[in-house]
């Protein structure tokens, strides 16, 4: 099963689906990252019942583009029951992966700038522009359904580090 998972992974690297923007949208939701300013764009066609097409477009990394490329594929022609669950899941991932990500490691003896050892989080920040950008996008619906007329509705990654009661920061890589 891993290896299938990752022969899948493999092929929306190299050949991404659904890459940019659907013409009249019935969704359009963004994902925001604003300590790196990388964003995912989710456009979204739906019935009452099933979403009927997913698009995405990013500037952000290569992990943004292949989970865009996967997550638009895994819920096109899907329940919005169903997805909305399934999304539910993947944030709690999301979270767990979030928390188990280690402490970084202090030198005191180095210069400030240097003293604590980078921690890079860029998976997981591409995890969650991708599910944020899923989440704006059916808000947008719910929105345009109330009668609110926008182009897009934009949300910021919630992101949080376990090391900190704070979001997390932009650490100094240690120089050797």
């Amino acid at each position: 099963m891993q290896e299938d998972f990752s022969k899948e992974i493999a092929s929306h690297l190299m050949s991404p689906v659904n890459y940019g923007k659907l013409d009249n949208a019935d969704g359009v939701g963004i994902g925001i990252d604003n300590s790196t300013k990388a964003y995912v764009i989710m456009y979204i066609n739906h019935d009452d019942i099933v979403i009927q097409n997913a698009h995405y477009a990013t500037s952000g990394s290569q992990d943004a583009i292949t989970l865009g490329s996967m997550l638009c594929e895994m819920i096109e022609g899907d329940e919005i029951e169903n997805v909305l669950k399934t999304v539910s899941q993947l944030e709690k991932d999301l979270q767990e992966a979030y928390a188990n990500i280690e402490v970084p490691k202090v030198d005191m003896s180095l210069p400030q700038e240097q003293r604590v050892e980078k921690i890079s989080t860029e998976q997981q920040d591409s995890a969650n522009m991708v599910l944020t950008a899923f989440r704006a996008a059916m808000r947008h619906i719910e929105r345009k359904k109330e009668g609110i007329k926008e182009e897009h509705f934009s949300m910021n990654i919630p992101k949080t580090c376990p090391y900190s009661s704070t979001d997390c920061h932009f650490m100094m890589e240690n120089v050797d």
